[in-house]
């Protein structure tokens, strides 16, 4: 790989190993815990903090697990693909391929989400069943469509002008497709997952977790769609516009500025209390 994917590869690698050593941290594992609970807006009760404390952290380290391994194995197809490694939209697929590892790990952490409870011990259960959409807020959701839509007429836009196709652009665009089909098949399999609780404050704190999963999940797809139009743009520039710098700039400060508004929109909506607002209105309130 060229010397900015390496450097890439080493810090995202970097990142993810120092995520996980803080997951086996007592101190570290109780302020992921606290912040956890005061970003989703819950008291989190002495009953409960062992239990949030450790799924917190697991999901954490699921992360981080497949983050790296993302990174690793993106790293290692780029380097049997000489010309593919040398291009410079190469970084760009290495960070898709470390958030698609990550969505990959928190959902296999999240099969291990679920304690169970005593046999005879009293079990709660909500009165109706839950969806996808009770989890992930409609931005993120269709977010993460759009993207990957814009993505895949970027891609065919390319090819039907006769522009470059490059190696990286075909494995950002294909993993981006398979990311967004991972979380909603996935995702759909997390949420038809079975929550034993004893409590309503069980429940609730169960369904906290279980958002923040799919919320990690669905980044992938937003961050490796938004990847592919970059590539696919400079792409379009280079062969309609014959390596026009000014139009190459416009392309970035359009994808930066979009980038900014999904970003604002995200943080004034609070998309880490959605899933308060359609399950537990009262406590949202």
């Amino acid at each position: 790989m060229n010397p900015s994917a390496w450097t890439v590869a080493a810090l995202i690698a970097a990142v993810g190993i120092v995520m996980i050593a803080r997951t086996f941290q007592p101190v570290s594992r109780t302020a992921q815990a606290e912040s956890f609970a005061r970003s989703v807006g819950l008291a989190l009760p002495d009953s409960l903090r062992p239990v949030v404390t450790e799924r917190v952290a697991l999901r954490r380290r699921g992360g981080a697990i497949g983050l790296v391994a993302g990174i690793a194995t993106t790293s290692f197809l780029l380097s049997m693909d000489p010309a593919s490694s040398q291009y410079f939209a190469s970084p760009f697929l290495l960070i898709g391929g470390a958030f698609a590892g990550l969505a990959v790990g928190v959902a296999v952490s999240a099969a291990r989400a679920s304690a169970p409870l005593h046999p005879d011990s009293v079990k709660y259960a909500r009165p109706s069943a839950v969806r996808l959409d009770d989890y992930v807020a409609p931005l993120e959701r269709a977010g993460g469509r759009i993207v990957i839509g814009l993505a895949v007429a970027a891609v065919i836009a390319a090819i039907v002008v006769g522009a470059p196709i490059s190696g990286v652009l075909i494995g950002l665009v294909t993993l981006g497709v398979a990311s967004l089909l991972f979380f909603e098949i996935a995702g759909r399999r997390i949420v038809d997952r079975a929550q034993p609780a004893q409590a309503p404050e069980d429940l609730t704190w169960d369904d906290a977790v279980r958002a923040s999963v799919l919320r990690d999940m669905v980044t992938a797809p937003i961050i490796l769609g938004a990847d592919t139009v970059v590539v696919a743009g400079g792409a379009l520039v280079d062969h309609l516009f014959a390596d026009s710098e000014l139009a190459r700039i416009g392309i970035v400060v359009a994808c930066v500025a979009a980038a900014i508004a999904l970003a604002s929109a995200s943080l004034t909506s609070s998309p880490q209390r959605y899933f308060l607002t359609r399950l537990w209105p009262k406590a949202a309130a």
